[in-house]
């Protein structure tokens, strides 16, 4: 037995109390939502075919919701699930060829116009905080109807 001056106590642990937290829907299950709600909203908008190759009538894995033209990692919080910015894309297009970001920015500005392609660069630079607006534009979205 080790030799000391002082006896040690037994110490119980602390007590933890937990806060009191607002209930809140986390903001990751907030955006697999509102990603199913987009490619509902955009089966309803635009056709199944690649808008950056001519690939036609697409099903399955090969149908996919790409961003167009820029790539989602660029795209802040109020365009990532902006139906100007998405558009049905091939597997080989939205994967393979990283969205071909050109091809769909030209046919962008040739479809709709320099006005709107400005304004899509404008609202790049804007912030939003993400929850409270990915709620307002679950909202919107569930509105739309064929």
């Amino acid at each position: 037995m080790k030799r000391t001056g002082f006896k040690k106590k037994p110490t119980k642990p602390l007590k933890r109390t937990k806060l009191k937290k607002v209930s809140k829907q986390s903001i990751s299950k907030l955006q697999r939502e509102l990603w199913q709600e987009c490619r509902r909203v955009a089966d309803i908008l635009y056709k199944p075919d690649c808008y950056t190759c001519p690939a036609k009538n697409l099903t399955g894995s090969n149908k996919q919701l790409g961003h167009v033209p820029y790539p989602k990692s660029t795209l802040g919080a109020n365009l990532k699930y902006d139906m100007r910015v998405l558009r049905w894309q091939c597997f080989a297009c939205n994967i393979n060829k990283g969205g071909q970001g050109a091809e769909a920015y030209k046919r962008m500005l040739r479809e709709e116009g320099k006005a709107y392609m400005d304004k899509l660069e404008a609202d790049r630079q804007k912030s939003v905080k993400a929850y409270d607006y990915y709620l307002e534009l679950l909202e919107t979205y569930r509105t739309y109807e064929k």
